[in-house]
């Protein structure tokens, strides 16, 4: 993708998906989409809303914030631990107060089932 150019959308997330080696269909699956609605957004034909970019890269395992940037070399660096973690903060950010409790005793819970 050519730093000069205006930000491509499709191209983007065509990359990221080959990168991965998702499917079309796996990632339209794990996105809520069609593949064809995907095939599209790729195709530059369609324009994803933010939501729906959301959850694309919720399956590409990427933050929306990285996604924008133009260093697909950075995005792809990050290591499969990395970007579970960031998840892991992502979908528990999005939680109220009780809902943060709940899973922090699983956590608990589960950390002391396995022995650490």
């Amino acid at each position: 993708m050519d730093n000069n150019s205006n930000f491509n959308v499709g191209e983007k997330i065509h990359t990221l998906r080959i990168q991965k080696g998702i499917s079309q269909e796996e990632l339209a699956l794990q996105a809520e989409i069609t593949p064809a609605y995907l095939g599209l957004i790729e195709r530059n034909k369609k324009n994803p809303t933010v939501k729906i970019l959301a959850k694309i890269c919720d399956a590409l395992n990427i933050k929306l914030s990285d996604f924008f940037s133009t260093d697909i070399e950075v995005i792809a660096a990050k290591t499969e631990t990395d970007l579970l973690t960031e998840q892991i903060v992502y979908h528990i950010s999005r939680c109220n107060e009780t809902e943060m409790k709940t899973m922090l005793t699983i956590i608990k819970n589960v950390m002391k089932f396995k022995g650490s």
